[in-house]
Formats: structure tokens, sequence, C-alpha cells
């Protein structure tokens, strides 16, 4: 599966990315949101593909550390356009998901049968598998197999709390009982 994220699009929607309506780096922004994509990105099989607007930085595309495809749209494009392309050419975009808040975008690529994610939906499932493969790490925890385009919490089984917790309902001990 392939996920193409409409990069600014979706940064000026979370206000927890850290815009606000004074004058922010866009740069800072652009890199924040970068290291919390290549967090979700480390476990993770799919493509990752994030699309910001290039002007001025002529037909620059970078490949992260963690393997997202970062692109700056060219100067006779705009991201928006870059979007379209990139789908256009796309060998499978049935496997494809946009994640834009932009209805231009949306209504383009679903006629090639994307699925489109909004940018708060996408941010949170981001920001609760990035804590879950935390949580896991520091527990110690390593992926028997590889996920695939399965849910994270699949093999990553309950936390420790949870464990501690359903332990406790099977085995019949509650605090109540002075067993």
């Amino acid at each position: 599966m392939d996920i193409i994220v409409d990069g600014y699009n979706v940064i000026f929607k979370i206000p927890e990315l850290g815009y606000s309506t004074e004058k922010c780096d866009i740069e800072v922004l652009r890199n924040r949101f970068l290291a919390l994509l290549e967090q979700y990105k480390e476990k993770r099989k799919h493509k990752l593909i994030v699309v910001f607007d290039g002007k001025g930085h002529g037909n620059s595309s970078e490949a992260r550390a963690a393997g997202i495809d970062v692109v700056f749209s060219r100067e006779d494009l705009d991201a928006d356009e870059e979007i379209k392309r990139i789908v256009s050419k796309s060998a499978n975009p049935r496997h494809t998901t946009v994640v834009t808040a932009d209805r231009d975008i949306e209504q383009y690529v679903k006629k090639y049968g994307c699925k489109v994610v909004a940018p708060l939906a996408f941010y949170r499932d981001l920001k609760k598998n990035v804590a879950r493969l935390q949580a896991f790490e520091e527990e110690g925890g390593s992926f028997a197999k590889e996920e695939g385009d399965e849910p994270a919490s699949k093999y990553l089984g309950p936390t420790k709390k949870e464990a501690e917790y359903w332990l406790k309902v099977f085995s019949g001990k509650h605090e109540n009982d002075k067993s």
C-alpha cells in the first residue's frame, strides 16, 4: 500500500504540529512533521510519499532515513498537481491512500480509486501508532514477523499494564476478594 501525504495541507490542519497564527519557520514545522512520520514508518512496510510545495526548491526530492520519499513540487507545478501526477502514473492507484483536506485533490484521486483520509484522522492514527510502538519498544519487545498492512496492535499485543489487568480478571482474584 502507498500513502501519499499532502504535506503542508496536513501540517496547517493540525494545530498540535506547531502551526499558530504567529509567524513560524516553515522548515521547522516540516522537519517536526517528517520526524514524526519517520517514527511511524520504522515498522511499516508500505511506501510513504510526502509532497510539499517546492517553488524555489527546483525539482528536488529526497529520501529520508526511514524510507520516506519527500517530494518538493517542480517550479511549474504546485503540490496539488504533483500529487495528481503521482496518482495518475501509479501502477495500482486502488492501493493508494491520499491524506489531504483539499477537495479538488480528493475528487481527482477518487476517480482513480484511491482512498482519501482526512488530515486529523491520519494524525490521530499516526500518534496512536507511534505511542504504541514506543511503549512496546520500552518494554523490550520485538516483532516476530512483518506487519504488512495489518494494524500494529495485532502484533504488539497488550501493554504491560493491560496484561496485568487481564491476568487479574481471568485469575479470579479481584481487589474486593479477601481469599
